[in-house]
C-alpha cells in the first residue's frame, strides 16, 4: 500500500508521540525508587546517627 506524500509526516508524528508516551510511563517507577531510597537512608541515619557521625568525625580527623 502506497502512502501519499502528505500522510508521511503525519504518520511519523503519530509514531513519535506514541514513543514519547511509552517512555514517559517509566518515570513514576524511578521516582518511587528514589523516594524509597531517601526514606530508607533517613531511617538508618535516625537510628544510627551517633555511630555514623562518630565514624565520620574519626575518619575525617585522621586525614586532616
Amino acid at each position: 500500500m502506497k502512502r501519499s506524500s502528505r500522510m508521511g509526516p503525519l504518520w511519523w508524528a503519530a509514531r513519535v508521540r506514541v514513543r514519547a508516551r511509552d517512555e514517559r510511563g517509566d518515570v513514576p517507577g524511578w521516582v518511587m525508587i528514589t523516594v524509597m531510597t531517601i526514606v530508607i537512608a533517613s531511617a538508618i541515619l535516625l537510628i544510627f546517627q551517633e555511630r555514623v557521625t562518630g565514624f565520620l568525625n574519626e575518619t575525617l580527623n585522621e586525614y586532616m
